[in-house]
């Protein structure tokens, strides 16, 4: 199949065959589960991930309808939501099984949350065994049983944490999952590797001895190179830094010396790269200080906070939910301005208290707005716990 733009060089077929757009197409593969794994255990893979899951899913992000929720969220749920986070982005998917104690199998009836045991599992270990065919359904080609080394769970046990959104065409081969962070970004991994790599060999090998030997040529022909090659590879392991070779008078030795011409850039272009896909500022990723006259990283921190509530929003809220109200609990919410510097905390708090005062003297509900903003307290006029304590004092 032959691709065009539109427009031909009637008198230069050169020009046609070398243009860049007829000749090249777009065109990727999944990457398989295995490969992913092995993405996630370099060190670049894994930090990706840490940066995204921890930054996402910080103790202090979430706002909480109560105490008791923050508490039982804190005790029993967050170590399992990160969890099941990180496979997501690692395997595109990772879900958290509600288990309390019946078939898991059979859809889940009304819990008592203190009595429930939260299972965590990786995309890589899951299967879909049915999934919704009803175009009309609210569920069209969502799964109804999951399973994981033969166990089936019913969907009503599963929060499913899943990643990039797939096509409906794409959907089976990617076992109605999502996409991996590391599917996004695979090409450049790839790149970088090479970098490191190549960079590794030239230091390596940056003066190469080259022997002239006579009649090697003739030797390669007729076969008998190995005593030569036998030789010459007992002459570099004796080579080093602090020794020198023994060569025959009659042979000739040349040293090459080999420049790192352009290597810092090469690097560059690869990590910047995967930046671009992670959403990860470069200093941030490869943690440096950020270059340029006057540059406080002020841009690079806006584009990393924006990065960490979209993943929020788009990622978490609706699982988060999910398996809020199946315990019963409140809804959650992820506060604003959360990656911020104690000092930015501060001035950021005044200015949401001086709008509340505004607001509260315009007759608005000033403490709805501060609560909303992520900014609590108790108030001047509330003596509650002074009672209290008085009571106590006269109870004893």
């Amino acid at each position: 199949m032959k691709w065009f733009d539109g427009i031909v060089d009637l008198y230069n077929s050169l020009a046609n065959n070398r243009n860049a757009t007829s000749n090249n197409i777009i065109s990727s593969n999944r990457v398989d589960d295995g490969q992913l794994n092995e993405i996630y255990k370099t060190g670049l893979g894994n930090k990706i991930v840490r940066v995204k899951a921890g930054y996402a899913l910080k103790s202090n992000a979430l706002n909480f309808s109560s105490v008791e929720d923050k508490t039982f969220y804190l005790a029993k749920l967050e170590a399992k939501v990160k969890k099941a986070f990180k496979w997501s982005l690692v395997f595109g998917r990772g879900i958290i099984v509600i288990n309390d104690g019946t078939d898991l199998s059979l859809p889940l009836e009304d819990v008592i949350r203190g009595n429930v045991k939260f299972d965590v599992f990786s995309g890589d270990m899951i299967s879909v065994t049915s999934y919704e065919m009803d175009l009309s359904g609210s569920r069209y080609l969502q799964p109804e049983f999951y399973n994981v080394r033969g166990y089936n769970f019913h969907y009503s046990r599963v929060i499913d944490l899943t990643y990039v959104e797939v096509t409906d065409q794409d959907a089976p081969t990617y076992n109605y999952g999502g996409l991996s962070e590391y599917e996004l970004i695979y090409n450049q991994i790839v790149n970088d590797g090479i970098v490191e790599r190549a960079s590794a060999s030239i230091l390596e090998k940056n003066s190469s001895l080259f022997y002239k030997i006579k009649g090697f040529k003739t030797a390669l022909e007729n076969k008998q190179e190995s005593n030569l090659v036998k030789f010459y590879k007992m002459a570099e392991d004796r080579r080093s830094i602090h020794g020198a070779g023994l060569i025959d008078a009659d042979d000739d030795v040349i040293n090459v010396s080999q420049s790192l011409t352009n290597l810092k850039e090469a690097d560059d272009i690869s990590l910047r790269r995967i930046a671009l896909v992670t959403g990860i500022p470069l200093p941030m990723l490869v943690g440096e200080s950020v270059g340029g006259l006057n540059s406080a990283g002020t841009q690079e921190k806006t584009s990393f906070n924006e990065m960490i509530e979209l993943l929020q929003q788009d990622y978490l809220v609706a699982p988060l939910n999910a398996l809020f109200g199946k315990l019963g609990m409140s809804t959650v919410s992820f506060k604003d301005n959360q990656n911020v510097t104690p000092l930015e905390k501060v001035e950021y708090e005044t200015k949401v208290i001086d709008n509340a005062v505004k607001l509260n003297d315009m007759g608005y509900d000033a403490e709805t707005y501060m609560k909303e903003h992520g900014v609590q307290g108790k108030s001047k006029d509330d003596f509650t716990s002074e009672f209290t304590l008085l009571d106590d004092v006269e109870n004893f």
